[in-house]
């Protein structure tokens, strides 16, 4: 072997290095350590991820809020509506509409604290929908009333009124045992507060005074309301005529008129004895039986005709809907454009077996004038004491007006000061009538009434007449006719968007629109833009109806 190769083996085999127990300790020492270390590396990456993700979690209440506060719910005539403020209208619009018709609710069985996306208001449509129907359409109305308001150049200062307004949740929020913050989530949604809610109430009232001055534009002429009376004259009309009632005598046990019976099978003639009750039924008359009785009452009417003016009762200003509860076919004769002085029938009343003889004697329009007063109601019988409390002091209106504001009633009245206008006589208890429209009242006069039978004391004093109580039903008809075809006209023109689809009754009546098909086409011209919305028109009214226009088309909007 030649040097070169031995030195080459040499090093070959010094390469080769034994490998001993303690080399093996000592390597298995090091792995140990790189796992360690390898493993102390995964654990902080994990906590750092572990920890990133309790963060984010953490962080995502604060940021739900914001975007409840600041994101967009929909989008009205362009302007984003958060969650907020959606839920403030929502809870308006819904308390509002339960609290003028909670017995109705309550008769077709509408749980109010249970689901309401869950129980049906229509065949398509849950309560939920048509509260979020309601709430649309509010906010559709006030959004284009602040609008044009603005463009209009109306300023108005909300300022008193909505101090006012806190004024009054501190105090019902004292009174429920609670804080104003609470009753804000209580009364607008879980993310309301005074801060948040405030811009809305803001533009609630001064939309309300811009209302106001449309109102104000809006009414109607003394020539609208002569026309409007001519139009309906049996609606406003008064009647005196005399009234006597003659009732069939009919029988209460079989005549020889009665229908022949045919004992069946097991009567007993002591049904009493045999363990029955032994109560006789009513005895129900034959038909000969019953038109026998109808010819003597018959005869009796006619005869009582010929004297119905002594011998019937004086009925004296009574108005067609009062005549219609005595007996439709009564007063439809009275208010018979052809009636005059001194006409007399006989009516004949099969369904209660009774003849009404009826004498006319005049139709007129009432020209009572209403009232203008303040009044304090109250239901704890310290009526007399609260009027010698005002006469105690300086005893004038506004101290009157005062004195209204520290007792009146909250849950009868929240008129400032008591103030009541153009008060209508006819519909208020006699008492109270016959004190109104006395001849001899002046203003100044004050009174207590305590109806009979009526809850509640009313102190009054008696500011002045004001215009007769025809007028003011009439002028009160059209204007409010004219203000919702004013904001009907409005809300119309308003673009309703919903992106995200919160509003499912959008697509319910979507789809209502696309069945609709071909047939309805001509029907639905210009109901519906190339974008696919709707003008799905209600009525709407103070009666909680809505006007809500809107069906969405594939984008989720509504012409509203």
């Amino acid at each position: 072997m030649s040097k070169s190769n031995k030195e080459i083996q040499d090093t070959e085999q010094q390469s080769e290095k034994v490998v001993t127990k303690y080399d093996l300790k000592m390597q298995r020492r090091k792995e140990q350590r790189e796992k360690e270390q390898r493993d102390k590396r995964i654990s902080t990456i994990g906590g750092i991820v572990l920890v990133a993700v309790l963060a984010c979690l953490v962080a995502s209440f604060p940021i739900r809020t914001w975007l409840t506060v600041n994101g967009t719910y929909i989008k009205v005539g362009g302007e984003k509506i958060s969650k907020v403020e959606y839920d403030y209208y929502y809870n308006m619009a819904s308390n509002n509409y339960i609290a003028e018709n909670y017995y109705m609710l309550y008769y077709f069985g509408v749980d109010l604290s249970g689901d309401l996306s869950k129980q049906m208001y229509s065949e398509t449509l849950t309560w939920k929908d048509y509260f979020d129907q309601l709430t649309v359409n509010h906010i559709a109305r006030n959004k284009g009333l602040a609008k044009e308001a603005k463009a209009a150049g109306f300023v108005y200062d909300t300022t008193e009124e909505y101090n006012e307004y806190m004024e009054a949740v501190n105090e019902a929020a004292a009174e429920a045992g609670t804080t104003a913050k609470e009753y804000f989530q209580r009364m607008y949604g879980v993310y309301a507060t005074q801060s948040r809610v405030k811009p809305f109430l803001e533009e609630s009232l001064y939309v309300a005074a811009y209302t106001d001055e449309i109102a104000e534009s809006l009414t109607p002429s003394q020539d609208e309301i002569q026309a409007y009376y001519e139009e309906n004259k049996a609606s406003y009309d008064s009647v005196d005529y005399y009234i006597l009632q003659v009732d069939a005598e009919l029988p209460t046990e079989p005549t020889e008129l009665a229908d022949p019976v045919e004992p069946a099978e097991g009567d007993s003639a002591e049904a009493g004895e045999d363990g029955s009750s032994g109560e006789e039924a009513v005895y129900q008359p034959s038909e000969a039986e019953i038109a026998a009785a109808m010819e003597i009452a018959k005869a009796e009417a006619e005869k009582a005709e010929r004297s119905i003016k002594t011998t019937g009762e004086s009925m004296t200003n009574v108005k067609r809907t009062t005549a219609n509860s005595t007996s439709y076919s009564v007063s439809s004769w009275l208010f018979d454009e052809e009636r005059k002085a001194g006409d007399t029938t006989v009516i004949e009343d099969t369904t209660n077996h009774r003849y009404y003889v009826v004498g006319f004697e005049d139709r007129y329009l009432d020209q009572t004038l209403t009232a203008d007063v303040r009044a304090v109601v109250t239901a704890d019988g310290n009526g007399q004491e609260i009027l010698d409390e005002w006469k105690s002091g300086e005893a004038t209106e506004e101290s009157f007006g005062e004195i209204c504001d520290k007792y009146m009633d909250p849950d009868v009245s929240a008129a400032e000061g008591g103030l009541l206008e153009g008060v209508t006589p006819s519909a208020l208890p006699e008492e109270l009538r016959s004190w109104l429209t006395d001849s001899e009242r002046k203003a100044g006069d004050t009174t207590v009434v305590s109806p009979e039978g009526d809850m509640y004391t009313y102190v009054m004093y008696y500011i002045a007449p004001n215009q007769e109580e025809w007028i003011l039903q009439i002028r009160n008809i059209l204007l409010s006719d004219k203000l919702s075809d004013y904001l009907e006209d409005m809300v119309a023109s308003i673009e309703v968007e919903d992106p995200k689809g919160n509003l499912a009754y959008l697509k319910v009546e979507a789809e209502n629109e696309g069945t609709s098909g071909d047939e309805n086409s001509s029907e639905n011209e210009g109901a519906s833009g190339d974008d696919g919305s709707s003008e799905n028109e209600g009525a709407s009214g103070d009666d909680g109806s809505s006007e809500n226009e809107g069906a969405s088309g594939d984008r989720g909007s509504s012409n509203n």
